[in-house]
């Protein structure tokens, strides 16, 4: 376990071959790239490949091809597709497009000849009755006619008016009322601004309308039916010829994607000369499998060097990881990844995320409900969240097994340790409730500890000897910790008078000291000079550094008693737990026979879903708070291996 070894690598070679060269490094699966050269070095000639991707309209002509023909874009083999430049997809697209253009155009007319047709039935239908043509009430040369709808409150309110107009009412609903006014030409816009006031909605009837009412209804139904005929062949038609092209579709736009997305990889080529270049990194233990993939080029050649070569390039990070630590790489990732030479904390996390769970959620039975559901879960939805729920569903069954509880049942257990002789378990949890307590204190002592000691060795590993030896995880910090630990717990628990003038002195005040003067001290290491300030450039004065350290060095110190009390949650959700099952108990005792069972399975699946939930994002907390900010630096670049992806719209 740790992160695994880089190479970095450069491919040299003609132009020629770079689109061949940039497939064999998608096909490896292993090459992660970065931009060939820097700003800096165009100056010198080099410049980068940010050439326009003439595949992109290709792309978004066979999405359309697929939209009209109803295919459904789906990644498919394309390996014995032969066209390969854009050229030859836009001629194949365009003969695709012949084949069913004039079809696709009648379709179109007739649907929209449709909902125009609908539009009108629509309307017209509330016209019922009217027996007049209405071409020749349009046509009046001294009349206005408007038709529309009118709210049914306003209807009355029309009697109001000594205005020219009369409103013939065609249909009244519960809130329209569909009809027709008539008023003089010369006076139709006060009439109209007139009828707007009272919310009058007008209706303009489409140019093919003919005829009265029912003449028009009659006609536009019979036009209705001649459409949809006209649409229904159209598409049966398009269906045909969509099962002939559907297959080529498919592998073309498969094919396109792929040759899109290594296009896209250019604008990180160099090129110079006639020649490109390509820089990234490849894994130390694929090294052997890239070379071979590179053997069949004339041009290219393939150089490694170690991965801190380039300054301009950051190594990525990939976590090197075993069966059970595995799945616990979704916290670390989700926290942020370790940089190339930092220290990999998933073998921590894991471990100390179980034993958590397993201690906040201590149930044989309900245990072993978790194991099963993170099988499902693994296999059914996600891998590493299943993974994670076994390995603390059988952590939370060890536990429950020392506390004796089995669905909440807690004596269940207690013959079989009588019979083992072991009388100090079951563990009691109300009977022990400050054992639990304490002990929860010196489980948060010890990871403490232990993430210091974490990040001391970060530290020496970096050579940052102010993170290692004099910061408040550091080495001082480390003794001034563990100093005012055991001197508590010496006093308190043991009366033991540990807290002496010589003990104070040496492992309590000088590690603040350190703590306080850190910069300074540091600096004098590194650089075996003096100065307060770790920038050269920033004047700081002695008052100023003294009023800086103070209220950092108080921030600290509370940090460390916050810390701590923080895993008393840990003994919290102990007791939390069996109060929770003790409830369930209680209401179980308290039904009848019948439904006792009832209660017992519904108790223990409440508890189960809300207190687990809460036990994990608790351990989340208390993994990111109180140990991963004390050694973690989350600015890790994630291995990305170059390829393309199967995508439905490109950029």
């Amino acid at each position: 376990m740790g992160i695994e070894k880089m190479e970095l690598v450069t491919l040299v070679g003609q132009m020629s071959e770079l689109d061949l060269c940039l497939d064999k490094c998608c096909e490896s699966g292993c090459f992660h790239i970065e931009p060939a050269f820097s700003s800096v070095g165009t100056a010198n000639g080099l410049t980068m490949l940010n050439e326009k991707n003439g595949y992109s309209a290709q792309l978004k002509e066979f999405e359309r091809l697929a939209s009209e023909l109803g295919i459904e874009l789906e990644q498919t083999d394309h390996s014995g597709y032969a066209p390969r430049t854009p050229e030859e997809f836009a001629q194949r697209a365009k003969e695709i497009g012949q084949s069913f253009e004039e079809i696709s155009q009648r379709r179109k007319q007739a649907q929209q000849k449709i909902s125009e047709v609908n539009g009108a039935i629509t309307q017209i239908d509330h016209l019922k009755g009217m027996n007049s043509d209405f071409k020749e009430i349009f046509s009046c040369k001294y009349v206005a006619a408007r038709i529309g709808r009118l709210p049914t409150d306003n209807l009355e309110k029309l009697d109001y008016y000594d205005e020219n107009f009369f409103f013939v009412p065609f249909e009244t609903e519960s809130l329209y009322c569909w009809g027709m006014y008539f008023c003089p030409e010369n006076e139709k816009a006060i009439i109209d601004d007139l009828f707007r006031s009272m919310y009058f909605e007008r209706i303009t009837l489409p140019g093919f309308v003919e005829g009265d009412s029912d003449k028009a209804l009659k006609k536009l139904k019979q036009d209705l039916e001649q459409q949809q005929a006209e649409s229904d062949e159209c598409s049966r038609q398009m269906e045909l010829i969509s099962q002939q092209v559907k297959d080529e579709i498919l592998k073309a736009y498969s094919k396109l994607c792929y040759l899109h997305g290594t296009f896209e990889l250019r604008k990180k080529v160099g090129f110079m000369s006639g020649k490109f270049y390509i820089k990234g990194f490849v894994p130390k233990k694929d090294k052997k499998h890239f070379s071979e993939l590179m053997q069949g080029f004339e041009s290219v050649v393939v150089s490694y060097m170690p991965p801190d070569a380039d300054a301009n390039c950051t190594p990525p990070t990939i976590l090197k990881n075993s069966w059970f630590t595995r799945p616990f790489n979704m916290l670390v990732e989700m926290y942020g990844l370790p940089n190339y030479g930092g220290f990999n904390p998933t073998a921590f996390v894991a471990v100390t995320y179980t034993v958590l769970f397993g201690i906040m959620f201590g149930d044989l039975g309900q245990g072993f409900l978790v194991v099963l559901l993170g099988l499902l879960v693994g296999k059914k939805l996600n891998k590493n969240a299943g993974g994670m729920m076994v390995r603390c569903g059988l952590s939370s069954m060890v536990f429950g097994t020392l506390y004796g509880s089995v669905f909440g049942f807690e004596e269940l257990l207690d013959p079989m340790y009588e019979q083992l002789g072991v009388d100090f378990l079951p563990l009691k949890v109300f009977k022990q409730t400050n054992f639990i307590l304490v002990t929860a204190v010196g489980i948060g002592v010890a990871l403490i500890i232990m993430s210091m000691l974490i990040n001391i060795y970060v530290g020496f590993k970096q050579k940052d000897y102010e993170k290692a030896i004099f910061g408040c995880n550091g080495i001082a910090g480390l003794i001034f910790y563990s100093s005012v630990a055991a001197g508590l717990v010496g006093t308190i628990m043991f009366d033991m008078k540990i807290m002496s003038l010589p003990f104070v002195l040496c492992l309590i005040v000088i590690p603040l000291v350190c703590i306080f003067c850190r910069v300074p001290f540091s600096i004098a290491v590194k650089y075996k000079k003096f100065r307060l300030s770790a920038d050269e450039d920033e004047k700081m004065t002695v008052g100023g550094f003294i009023v800086e350290n103070f209220f950092e060095m108080f921030e600290f110190l509370l940090s460390y008693i916050s810390n701590t009390m923080s895993f008393l949650r840990v003994g919290g959700f102990v007791l939390s737990h069996a109060g929770m099952m003790l409830v369930v108990m209680t209401l179980m005792d308290g039904a009848s026979a019948a439904a006792q069972p009832v209660v017992l399975v519904i108790g223990n699946a409440f508890v189960m879903a809300m207190e687990g939930m809460i036990v994990a994002i608790q351990i989340i907390r208390l993994e990111f708070y109180e140990i991963f900010s004390r050694f973690s630096e989350s600015d890790g670049v994630p291995f990305e291996p170059v390829g393309t992806k199967f995508s439905a719209t490109p950029e």
